[in-house]
This record gives structure tokens, C-alpha cells and sequence, in this order.
């Protein structure tokens, strides 16, 4: 049964690919519009929401780079050049898709709102949500030490922005999800998680922000975050079941989108990186009092429940981690380059930087050298996944 599972399963994989680009195509364009040649890069209506998943990636691995414990002459540099580089593809990438719907018009409703269980391109708008997050923390890691107080209120207004625009997304698009698509349990891909990812990342972004931040902007900032960690969190268990049960009833994906399952790594390993960060700033924004409490008192008592609480939770999802490499490494042979193989870096920096407040919180060397070696293999694969990608897209063969 569950051969023939997997064959059906490649069959949809195949499916779902061609129709999404059949969708992408006008009505009037004519049979030769739709091929492409060797060696050139996509077209405008080829620009969906997936590629979002690349700046995603880059903006997380520039904040792996600026926390990371042990740091060389040269790293926080470096770390800068890759924040530009995501400024610079996430800018590519508006105009892009931009172009595409004014090309394209009626894919505007499309990419966002699609009843057809094959076109998963609607989950994928999240990304979206979470590059424009990271983005967010990374002007307040590397732009406000060298830019002074208007980015700090720069940053602020950023924050309710961003935190209003996906807290209503995620309403309105699990609204229509669930309103307009019938789903089956045996089609459950990870993607599944990403309307909610953006607030995932709200409670490690809000974290960033409130160092910065006077005490009466922080305090607000810093409940939201905690707020808002919470709903994404409560969200995430209950997809987390459901994939359990799709992975214990049907065929385990197939090999060349085995590389999607590290997004499961990723609402846990940044709910602890939030958990904790947000615990270890808590004596910075706390009202005063807090509960009839001085704030200080109360922001120990948080913080070391918050250290509890994110250590409860890290082997979770470092046992996301290593399942999901272990099935992509049975089936490494069989993958070929696509826009899967984000899911190597986003996530799994997720967990580098969950590892870097772990360290902080027991103040552990070895936890530190260990997040050291993280960020190595991190940086690494961020610049192989480029490589491969590009390629790929140069030779057009990336799926």
C-alpha cells in the first residue's frame, strides 16, 4: 500500500508543479511563450510567492551571524554584506512579483486565494511575512548602532506595522482556507505551517526591538511579542498532529521534497529562541509594578521560567532536526535542485539561534563552541544552496 501511496504521491508532486505553472501562463500567450530555453532565467510569471523562501533564509543567516557567541575580526562584516544582499533580493523579488501581476492580473486572486488542492502557492505568501520580519530585526541589529535614535522610532512603527498586517493575514487567510479549499489529510505537506510562521518570528523579533527601545515603547513591544509568540505556537501543535498522523498513516514525501520537512524544525526552534530572549529582556520592558511586583523581582521569576521553558522544548526540535536528516539522507541520491532546498537554512537557523540563547542562558562554552560549529555549517550551506540554485536556474532546470 504504501508503494503505491508513494507512487501517487509523486504523480501529485508532478501534477501540482504543472499546474502551477500552467496558471501562471495568459490566456493569449502562444505554445513557445511557455518553454524555456537552456541557460536562461525565469519569467516574470514564474515569480511566486516560493521564492520568498530564498530572502527568508539570507535574512536569518545574517542574524545567526551577528549572535553567534565566539566571533572573529570580520564576522559582524560579514554578516552586514549578507544583509544586503537579502535588501537587494528582497527588493528584486517585490518587482518582480509586481511585474508578474501587472503582467498577469488575474493572478493576483490566484496567489492568494485558489480553491484547487494541487496549487499550494497561497501557503507560501508567509514567506512574505517572515522576510519582511527579519528584515525588520536586522536593520534594529546592524542599522541603529550606527544610525542613532530616529531608527530606533523607525523600528517601533515598523513593528505594530508588520505585527497588524500578519496578525489580520493570518485571520483572513486561514479564513479562506478553510472556508474555500477542502483539504485531505493525505496531502499535508509542511507547507501547511507557513501562514502561521510570521508570528512565530513576531516573539524573537519583538526581543530585538525592545533593547533599543525607551521603556514605554518596549513594554508594549514586549507583551505583543509574547502575545503573539503564543497564538503562532498554539497554531503550530495543532498542524504538528496532523502531520504526525499524515507521516504514521501515508508514504513519507518524496525525495526531491524531502528538504521541506526541516520546516517543521522551525515553529519550535524560534518559539525557544523567543521564549528565551524574550525572558532574558523582560527586566527591560516589565511595567512597573508588574502584578504588585517591582519589576526586577518579577523579571527574574521570568526569566527562569522562560529558561526552563525553552529547554523543555529545544530537543523537540532538534528531534524534528535529525528525522527529517536522516530521511534526506536515504533519499539523497534522488534530489535535484529546487526551491525545497530553503528549507536547509531557514529553519535550521532557527535552531542555530535557539542554541545561541540556550548558551547565553546557562552560560555553557560548550553549548557556545557547539553554536559556533552551527553557524559554520550554516553559513556553508546558505552558500551551496545559492550556488545550486542559481545554477539551476541559469541552466532552467530548477524545479
Amino acid at each position: 500500500m504504501r508503494g503505491a501511496n508513494g507512487s501517487a504521491e509523486n504523480g501529485d508532486i508532478t501534477e501540482r508543479r504543472t499546474s502551477i505553472r500552467r496558471e501562471n501562463e495568459s490566456p493569449d500567450s502562444d505554445d513557445n511563450e511557455g518553454k524555456r530555453s537552456p541557460y536562461s532565467f525565469p519569467s516574470f510569471r514564474d515569480f511566486t510567492w516560493h521564492q520568498f523562501t530564498g530572502t527568508m533564509s539570507t535574512g536569518s543567516l545574517a542574524i545567526v551571524l551577528f549572535q553567534t557567541p565566539y566571533k572573529f575580526p570580520g564576522l559582524v562584516t560579514a554578516g552586514k554584506v549578507i544583509f544586503i544582499i537579502d535588501l537587494i533580493f528582497f527588493a528584486i523579488l517585490c518587482v518582480c512579483t509586481a511585474l508578474r501581476f501587472y503582467i498577469h492580473p488575474k493572478l493576483i486572486v490566484k496567489s492568494v486565494y485558489d480553491s484547487h488542492q494541487s496549487h499550494d502557492e497561497p501557503f507560501y505568501l508567509g514567506a512574505l511575512g517572515v522576510s519582511t520580519a527579519l528584515i525588520i530585526q536586522n536593520i534594529s541589529l546592524y542599522g541603529i548602532p550606527a544610525c542613532g535614535p530616529w531608527l530606533v522610532k523607525t523600528c517601533e512603527v515598523l513593528f505594530w506595522i508588520y505585527f497588524a498586517t500578519v496578525l489580520l493575514a493570518a485571520i483572513l487567510q486561514y479564513q479562506t482556507l478553510f472556508v474555500t479549499r477542502n483539504f485531505h489529510l493525505d496531502s499535508m505537506t509542511p507547507a501547511w505551517l507557513l501562514p502561521i510562521y510570521p508570528l512565530l518570528v513576531t516573539g524573537s523579533a519583538a526581543s530585538v526591538i525592545v533593547q533599543n527601545q525607551p521603556h514605554a515603547s518596549a513594554s508594549p513591544i514586549w507583551i505583543c511579542g509574547v502575545t503573539a509568540q503564543g497564538l503562532g505556537w498554539m497554531v503550530t501543535i495543532l498542524m504538528y498532529g496532523m502531520w504526525a498522523i499524515r507521516l504514521l498513516t501515508e508514504e513519507v514525501p518524496a525525495p526531491p521534497m524531502r528538504p521541506s520537512m526541516y520546516v517543521a524544525v522551525g515553529p519550535t526552534a524560534y518559539t525557544v529562541t523567543a521564549i528565551l530572549a524574550l525572558g532574558s529582556t523582560a527586566s527591560k520592558a516589565l511595567p512597573d509594578p508588574f502584578l504588585g511586583e517591582p519589576p526586577q523581582s518579577a523579571a527574574r521569576t521570568i526569566h527562569v521560567v522562560a529558561v526552563i521553558a525553552g529547554t523543555f522544548l529545544w530537543l523537540f526540535a532538534f528531534w524534528f532536526f535529525a528525522l527529517t536528516s536522516v530521511l534526506v539522507a536515504v533519499g539523497s541520491k534522488k534530489l535535484a535542485p529546487n526551491y525545497t532546498w530553503w528549507s536547509f537554512i531557514f529553519p535550521n537557523a532557527g535552531l542555530t539561534l535557539a542554541t545561541i540563547q540556550m548558551g547565553k542562558a546557562y552560560d555553557s562554552s560548550v553549548i557556545n563552541y557547539l553554536c559556533s560549529v552551527m553557524t559554520a555549517a550554516l553559513f556553508g550551506g546558505w552558500l551551496f544552496v545559492s550556488g545550486s540554485l542559481l545554477n539551476a536556474a541559469r541552466k532552467g532546470q530548477l524545479g
